[in-house]
């Protein structure tokens, strides 16, 4: 099993190592320049592999936080991914089963972060249990109104890029927060920080970038 675990543990870090570079070139280049795309579906492919690899560490070594960003930063990965499958929702399109089976899966894992986050302040009076009820409260608020424009319908023509550019930005900051957190021994700073730092800093930059989206509403 150890050899299983090192072998796993060598794929994650090089696949996340590809995620941080080609994550960071994907948002320096930007929508606009030809080498987007491919790079965008390099990263793309790398957070999948991240995914799989924290999911299976987590596991085995009961890491309980890895285990929750990794299922936050993934939702947003993929999320950010669907969007350019879903393009013409303003004009009737409607959201395949693969989107709500998404949506359903990620929403019970969110609220059982806040579920944990709950139970291990109850258990414990831990500062520790923000991290987990701040995931899982962004978490489930972003599956809510997912679905809710998957009920409504869309009232934008460039509501995809808008979901795309936040959701892989907020992918972005999870990889960043694992890398961070990770590295915490180096970092003469509280956990809490450590966790929620990216956030902090990568969200007013997002919202920037939202506001340049020219949309028109139908």
């Amino acid at each position: 099993m150890e050899k299983i675990i090192s072998m796993m543990l060598f794929i994650h870090v090089v696949a996340a190592t590809g995620a941080l570079i080609s994550g960071a070139l994907a948002i320096i280049l930007k929508k606009n320049t030809p080498k987007h795309k491919p790079v965008g579906k390099f990263y793309f492919w790398c957070m999948t592999v991240v995914f799989i690899t924290a999911t299976f560490i987590s596991i085995v070594k009961q890491l309980q936080f890895l285990f929750l960003i990794g299922i936050f930063t993934y939702y947003s990965t993929i999320i950010a991914y669907r969007a350019l499958k879903l393009k013409n929702l303003h004009n009737g399109q409607k959201p395949h089963m693969i989107d709500w089976l998404i949506e359903g899966i990620a929403g019970i894992s969110f609220l059982g972060m806040v579920a944990f986050a709950v139970i291990l302040y109850y258990q414990s009076k831990s500062s520790q249990a923000i991290i987990p009820f701040v995931f899982g409260v962004v978490g489930t608020y972003g599956v809510y109104r997912n679905s809710m424009k998957f009920i409504n319908g869309q009232t934008e023509t460039m509501y995809w890029l808008k979901k795309h550019i936040g959701n892989m930005c907020g992918s972005y900051i999870g990889a960043i927060t694992a890398f961070v957190v990770n590295q915490s021994e180096h970092i003469p700073l509280p956990q809490v920080i450590l966790w929620l730092g990216p956030t902090a800093i990568i969200v007013p930059i997002i919202v920037m970038e939202l506001k340049k989206v020219k949309s028109t509403a139908i």
